[in-house]
C-alpha cells in the first residue's frame, strides 16, 4: 500500500462515520461558497435555471428540425438531443428540491411542465417528487420506491437488465414487490403517477417503432423485405423520424442514468448517509455519463448537500472528490454489483437477496 493510500486510510478510520459525513458537507458546502463569491453572476440561480431549462428545449427542437430538413445526420441528433434532455433531467431533479422559484411554486410548475414534456418517457415530475424525497429519507432502504424501480438491489442478470433498460418490464418486475414492501408510503403520495396521456403516447409510438423496425430487419435478413407505399410508408417514415428526434435521445438518456444510479446507490445493508452511495468516475462510464449528465461521479455529493444546482456541483466536484475518497467514500466499486448493491464486502453465500 502506497504512503498516500496508508495516510488515507488512517485519516479515514480515525473518525466515526458521523464525523466524517460533517467533515464532507462542511467541505462541499465551503467549496461552493467560494466558487459563488468569485462569480457574482451565480447569485442569479432562477434566472440560470430558467435559461437552462428553455436553452435545452429549444436546442432539442432546432437539433430536431435541421435533422428533419437533412441539414444535420441522424447521429447527430440522437447525441446531441440525448445531452440536451440530460440538462432537463438534472432541472427537473433540482427544482424537486425547490433550488429554482421557491417562493413562486406557478413558476415551478411551468417548468415542471417544460422538463416533463421534452423527456416523456419518465413519470410525471409531481410524482417523481414525492418518491425522490423519500428516497433521500429511506436510501438503500427496502422503502426506497424510486430507487427500486430501477433496480437497486436486485441481483445482475436479464431480469435486471430489463428492468434498467425498459419501462413496462420495471413495471412488471418489480411492482409488485414495491406495492407489498412501501404500501405504507405508496399510500401517503398524493400526486398520481399518470398525468395526461403524454407517457402513453410516448410508449405507443417507442414500441411502434420498435416492433416495426424488428419486423422490417426479420424480413429484409431472409431476403423479403417489405414493400412499403402510400399510408404504410408514411407512418413508417414518421415513426423512424421521431425516433431520431425525440425517441432514441429520451430512451438513450433515461436507460443511461438507471443504469449509473442503480450501480452507485447502495442498497440493503444501508445504517446511514454516510453508506448510501459511492463515486463511479471510471473511464469505461464515459459514455454513460454523456447522457446523464457525470451522473456516477457527482450525485454522491448531491446527498450530502441536496440544496446545490447541479452545475455548482459539476464545478465544484474536482475539489470534493479527492477529500471523499480522503473520508473514506468508495470509489468504482464495482464489486458491489456481483452482491446486489450490498454494502457490506463480506461473503454473501447462503444469504437471500430481497429485491
Amino acid at each position: 500500500m502506497s504512503l498516500l493510500a496508508l495516510e488515507r486510510k488512517n485519516i479515514s478510520d480515525r473518525f466515526t462515520e458521523k464525523e466524517k459525513t460533517k467533515r464532507i458537507i462542511k467541505w462541499i458546502r465551503r467549496s461552493d461558497s467560494k466558487l459563488r463569491k468569485r462569480f457574482s453572476f451565480l447569485k442569479h440561480q432562477d434566472a440560470i435555471g430558467f435559461g437552462i431549462t428553455i436553452g435545452s428545449a429549444f436546442g432539442m427542437i432546432v437539433l430536431g428540425s435541421l435533422y428533419i430538413m437533412n441539414i444535420i445526420p441522424f447521429w447527430v441528433c440522437i447525441i446531441g438531443n440525448g445531452i440536451f434532455a440530460s440538462f432537463l433531467h438534472e432541472m427537473e431533479h433540482d427544482l424537486i428540491h425547490s433550488i429554482y422559484f421557491k417562493e413562486n411554486p406557478k413558476m415551478q410548475n411551468f417548468l415542471f411542465w417544460m422538463v416533463w414534456l421534452f423527456r416523456a418517457n419518465t413519470v410525471n415530475p409531481w410524482f417523481r417528487k414525492e418518491i425522490h424525497l423519500l428516497h433521500h429519507k429511506l436510501s438503500g432502504n427496502i422503502e426506497d420506491i424510486e430507487e427500486r424501480f430501477i433496480s437497486n438491489g436486485m441481483p445482475w442478470g436479464i431480469r435486471r437488465i430489463l428492468v434498467m433498460i425498459d419501462p413496462i418490464m420495471a413495471v412488471v418486475l418489480q411492482g409488485p414487490k414495491i406495492r407489498k414492501d412501501a404500501i405504507r408510503y405508496l399510500a401517503k403520495i398524493k400526486a398520481k403517477p399518470i398525468k395526461g396521456p403524454y407517457r402513453l403516447v410516448y410508449l405507443l409510438l417507442w414500441y411502434s417503432f420498435l416492433i416495426w423496425g424488428m419486423i422490417s430487419l426479420i424480413n429484409w435478413s431472409l431476403g423479403s423485405p417489405i414493400q412499403e407505399t402510400g399510408t404504410t410508408a408514411y407512418i413508417h417514415n414518421f415513426l423512424n423520424t421521431a425516433a431520431v428526434v425525440y425517441l432514441i435521445p429520451c430512451w438513450l438518456r433515461q436507460s443511461a442514468i438507471q443504469i449509473v444510479s442503480s450501480n452507485m446507490h447502495y442498497y440493503g445493508d444501508v445504517k446511514s448517509l454516510y453508506q448510501q452511495t459511492q463515486v463511479l468516475d471510471s473511464w469505461w462510464i464515459l459514455p454513460l455519463h454523456l447522457f446523464c449528465f457525470n451522473f456516477g461521479a457527482t450525485h454522491g455529493i448531491h446527498h450530502f448537500v441536496v440544496t446545490q444546482p447541479f452545475y455548482l456541483r459539476q464545478a465544484v466536484a474536482p475539489k470534493v472528490k479527492p477529500f471523499l475518497k480522503k473520508y473514506g467514500i468508495r470509489f468504482n466499486d464495482f464489486e458491489s454489483m456481483t452482491r446486489a448493491n450490498r454494502y457490506q464486502k463480506e461473503a454473501m453465500d447462503g444469504i437471500a437477496i430481497p429485491a
